[in-house]
């Protein structure tokens, strides 16, 4: 527990960040399984703005249920010892602060799953990029923008289920500017400056911040396969390369894919209408990601179509076949390992 007054149980700690901790409880009133405790700073030391917490918890009322996103449960104050936050200037003791409760899922991050297995199976990354495309599609319907795509925020469990976790920087479409800010590096050139139209062109403000998730989920699947960090450096912030530049980091990226996926090669026709080969294979991905990495999001896939027109691209009628592939078996392993405690 942590402190007498306390509500929780504190005592299984599952994630320990600089002013975020979760951990798990085995049990709860208000749900059939167990729970995760989610318990973050507050925003500032004034204290003004919507706490974190408090944001994360109406996103999730919105989006909830969805088989790629853990249920909703609960969010209450309650008694915690801040002395356990990894950042000093968060230590402050004991404080009432609003505690996230939602459905504990047994599953590890992709971050931490990727430095295990070093090059995850092609049909495994592409399994994951197509339950992050109907997720992504369904926040997106219920007016919400996730924005902070991102390794460490994708989870997969058992049977290579995936979720899609902390909702503190979405944002809802209308709603107030979340206080927990976007990593810096994945960020759309459009949330730094407005795009260059045509005269008399105009994008609603709804449609703009849309197109974010479009952003992340290309520099997410650059990351993903290709085992480098967004666009091929954290020092690098996307929003200042130039488009030209951009399209070179994707070629330079697909460059370091085909060297890591080198058994992924079709030369099999299980389509009429799509034959694929290698080359057709790496065309097809490199031209989706310059697709999705456009600097203006007017021009970028997902404007026209949104989701839809992302899975009607070439690279996913090309990799339906691996759909098929069961779940590695030795993966199911690693996982129990990695998640061994829990």
């Amino acid at each position: 527990m942590c402190g007498k007054d306390s509500s929780h149980d504190y005592s299984t700690l599952v994630t320990a960040l600089s002013r975020t901790m979760v951990f798990k409880q085995d049990s709860h009133p208000r749900y059939e399984g167990p729970v995760a405790l989610k318990v973050a700073a507050k925003s500032g030391s004034d204290d003004r703005g919507m706490h974190p917490s408090l944001h994360e918890a109406g996103v999730y009322k919105l989006i909830c249920p969805h088989p790629s996103i853990p249920d909703y449960v609960d969010c209450v104050e309650d008694w915690f010892d801040t002395e356990r936050f990894l950042a000093e200037e968060e230590r402050r003791g004991e404080q009432r602060l609003p505690v996230l409760v939602t459905q504990f899922v047994k599953a590890v991050a992709l971050d931490r799953f990727l430095c295990s297995v070093r090059v995850i199976r092609w049909s495994v990354v592409i399994h994951i990029a197509n339950q992050l495309v109907e997720v992504l599609k369904h926040i997106n319907s219920k007016g919400v923008v996730y924005r902070d795509l991102k390794l460490p925020n994708v989870i997969i469990g058992a049977g290579g289920n995936v979720w899609l976790v902390d909702y503190a920087s979405s944002m809802i479409v209308g709603g107030e500017e979340p206080s927990s800010g976007v990593t810096s590096h994945m960020r759309p050139p459009e949330s730094f400056e407005f795009p260059d139209h045509q005269s008399g062109e105009q994008i609603s403000q709804a449609q703009l911040s849309f197109m974010a998730d479009f952003w992340v989920f290309g520099a997410f699947l650059l990351e993903i396969l290709s085992g480098r960090p967004y666009l091929g450096s954290f020092d690098v912030r996307s929003s200042h390369l130039t488009q030209n530049q951009l399209e070179e980091k994707v070629l330079e990226g697909v460059s370091v894919i085909r060297d890591r996926y080198k058994g992924a090669y079709y030369n099999r026709r299980f389509n009429k209408s799509f034959p694929c080969n290698a080359k057709t294979l790496w065309d097809a991905l490199t031209g989706l990601l310059i697709k999705l990495l456009r600097r203006n999001p007017k021009e970028r896939l997902g404007h026209d179509g949104g989701w839809y027109a992302v899975k009607q691209q070439p690279f996913f009628k090309y990799t339906l076949c691996d759909l098929t592939v069961p779940f590695p078996l030795d993966y199911e392993d690693e996982i129990e390992e990695l998640m061994a405690g829990f």
